[in-house]
């Protein structure tokens, strides 16, 4: 985290809002939700998380954002116009530079049979609205952990080798 955690770049859309989680690295977001309200719940939320936040308000606009500024997280509402949720995350599983990409799912839709096509689909989570803000810094948390590399260190015991993470 940078001493200064107060900086934009002219054409830089990737804004620190806060540093309350000092090894979050300050992530970039994309959130993709056609209603403003929501997009600007969010947007504040993940500001508190510690996240920068892009915002897209339908399918075809998220898609050409994530390409140009591939975001280290997609925050994807399933019900969104010009290109819905589920087909978005198809393509964006498709693209050789997006594929890796972690998406979580936001939805209204709590059937579970839906959930299992959004996975299907290739998000990594899925979370019925209206949002359980816990859960959702759960989810992002486990997400940048899983983000980060772990150096390995070898120890060499009389009954084998042992590998051991270290931080």
């Amino acid at each position: 985290m940078t001493s200064d955690p107060q900086w934009l770049l002219e054409g830089d859309l990737r804004t620190t809002l806060s540093t309350t989680w000092p090894d979050y690295r300050n992530p970039l977001v994309l959130v993709v939700e056609d209603h403003a309200d929501t997009r600007e719940m969010l947007r504040t939320l993940l500001s508190i998380f510690g996240c920068c936040v892009i915002e897209a308000e339908d399918g075809e606009r998220a898609l050409n954002v994530a390409e140009h500024v591939r975001p280290d997280l997609i925050l994807l509402d399933t019900k969104i116009p010009r290109l819905d949720g589920l087909a978005l995350t198809r393509l964006i599983r498709s693209h050789p530079s997006l594929r890796d990409v972690p998406i979580v799912a936001v939805t209204g839709n709590a059937a579970p049979q839906f959930q299992v096509e959004a996975l299907t689909a290739g998000c990594n989570h899925c979370l019925v609205k209206p949002v359980d803000f816990g859960k959702l810094e759960e989810v992002i948390r486990g997400i940048v952990r899983s983000k980060r590399r772990p150096q390995y260190s070898m120890v060499v015991r009389s009954r084998g080798v042992m590998c051991c993470a270290r931080s």
